[in-house]
């Protein structure tokens, strides 16, 4: 419990949650992120094609 009081104490150990945690972020949110790229695509095109 000691090593882990004492690791949170670290800006080491927070660089690596910030990283682990962007990871994850990226590897489980590429689905959803090619998803919201065709929705901006198809929205832009609309926008494009239609006059104001």
């Amino acid at each position: 419990m000691n090593w882990i009081k004492n690791r949170l104490k670290e800006r080491t150990t927070w660089d690596g949650v910030g990283l682990v945690g962007l990871g994850m972020l990226v590897l489980f949110m590429a689905p959803l992120a090619k998803i919201a790229a065709g929705i901006a695509i198809a929205w832009g095109a609309w926008t494009i094609w239609k006059s104001e």
